[in-house]
């Protein structure tokens, strides 16, 4: 009988430590901690709840110290201006024969601007902010500090007729504390949740472009985006893989008028093809273009106007479209899959001229749009137009809807052009008036 007893007491302590145990982990799960284990018993030991002690005291400060839309405007703002400042202080301490005393004029104006735009937005924060951010503006101060000294000493140096090699080593330092400064702006920004590019990434989010084109009579956008990711680093040279998407959907929902605008339907004698309907599906790493055909041959007797119609036929064909790359040039390659016809319009688009016609005219309307988005001028930073290899293309299985095409290719920068990349990111995401995810 005890025995029963303290096996049915054994089973309902067990029971309610389960359960207990089941309620803890929803409660840890309910409050979103990614911290694996560390809202488990045992685990931090800080009570769970909303009072700033709790286990979300890390995520409250990040709320409060949060960038308003209209502070991350005016944050790019402020690195824009700490860019050109950076830019012109290189700029004159690279200058022909030295830093030249001529041109400080402007590198003080330049570094004046940059100073008081950070100055106006330090000052527009928050009391919260303020309070939670304290230890990084006070390092900005600091490091505006620093920078305002440099430039104290230069000019008294020019104004003191300094040797040349006093200056050199003045414009060293001032390049080196506007670094420091620019690199404690952009410290704070990640703190208050605005992440913008950086020298010292391995990635890199290229800006969306949009590049209109007009074909076949249609007026049409080809929209691309990509990525670098970091390969390898060898003293000052990194290497990247470049990834491109290439989105054609425009393309694809103007392809029937696009297609039909490029046969010649006037003539009076010999081929006439009307494409009826033209849609295209991915196949990757190719794609399939599906053509609804009307065909029909005419004939005209010598020295007679007259014309005389042979033959007349409906069809449907479909052609893969592979996309290669040879010596860093996209290319595509056609053949027919299927051919659903008969008679002279089956043998015209087996062996005759009006097949190698129609798959050149479909390689090609592909090639134009996919070019327009892959151009290297129009759609990369300046910073990639020079250097870029392009290594392969493939039609993208969207699972979606959408006719895209991914690009892969290489791209050697070394550390200051890399630098430059991250500014002019910077400068398209301000001219954008957004901020990076």
């Amino acid at each position: 009988m005890f025995r029963r007893a303290f096996l049915s007491s054994l089973r309902r302590a067990f029971v309610a430590t389960t359960l207990l145990l089941i309620s803890t982990l929803c409660v840890a799960q309910h409050h979103g901690g990614h911290g694996g284990m560390g809202n488990l018993p045992g685990g931090s030991g800080r009570p769970d709840g909303v009072d700033e002690k709790d286990s979300l005291k890390d995520f409250h400060q990040a709320l409060a110290v949060q960038a308003t839309s209209r502070q991350i405007s005016e944050f790019q703002e402020v690195v824009k201006s700490t860019n050109a400042a950076k830019d012109e202080v290189e700029a004159w301490g690279h200058s022909a024969g030295g830093p030249a005393r001529n041109g400080i004029l402007s590198v003080d104006q330049a570094v004046e601007k940059a100073r008081d735009a950070n100055k106006s937005f330090q000052g527009g924060l928050s009391e919260t902010q303020r309070s939670g951010l304290k230890d990084t503006t006070k390092k900005l101060e600091k490091a505006d500090s620093d920078l305002a000294q440099s430039v104290k000493r230069l000019d008294q140096g020019t104004q003191s007729e300094a040797s040349q090699a006093d200056m050199a080593a003045s414009a060293d330092s001032l390049n080196k504390a506007i670094t420091d400064f620019s690199n404690v702006q952009l410290a704070l920004g990640r703190e208050m949740g605005i992440t913008l590019a950086s020298g010292q990434d391995l990635t890199f989010t290229l800006p969306a472009v949009k590049s209109p084109l007009r074909i076949g009579g249609q007026n049409i956008v080809v929209s691309s985006t990509g990525d670098l990711s970091q390969t390898e680093a060898q003293g000052e040279t990194r290497s990247f893989a470049l990834n491109r998407t290439v989105d054609l959907t425009d393309l694809e929902q103007n392809l029937t008028q696009i297609m039909n605008s490029q046969f010649d339907r006037t003539q009076s004698c010999g081929e006439r093809l009307t494409v009826r309907q033209a849609s295209v599906m991915t196949a990757p790493p190719a794609s399939s273009m599906i053509l609804q055909l009307h065909f029909e041959r005419w004939s005209c007797s010598f020295g007679q106007n007259a014309s005389e119609e042979l033959a007349e036929g409906d069809g449907t064909v479909e052609m893969r479209l592979t996309p290669a790359v040879a010596d860093s040039q996209l290319r595509i390659n056609p053949e027919f899959k299927r051919i659903d016809a008969s008679g002279m319009m089956a043998e015209a688009l087996r062996s005759g001229d009006l097949g190698q016609d129609l798959r050149a005219k479909a390689a090609q309307t592909l090639l134009l749009a996919l070019r327009a988005g892959a151009d290297v001028k129009a759609t990369l930073p300046k910073a990639l137009q020079g250097p870029v290899s392009l290594d392969a293309a493939r039609f993208q299985d969207t699972g979606s809807g959408g006719l895209k095409v991914a690009l892969e290719g290489k791209v050697k920068l070394s550390n200051d052009q890399v630098n430059a990349l991250a500014n002019q990111l910077n400068q398209t995401l301000s001219a954008q008036g957004t901020a990076t995810p």
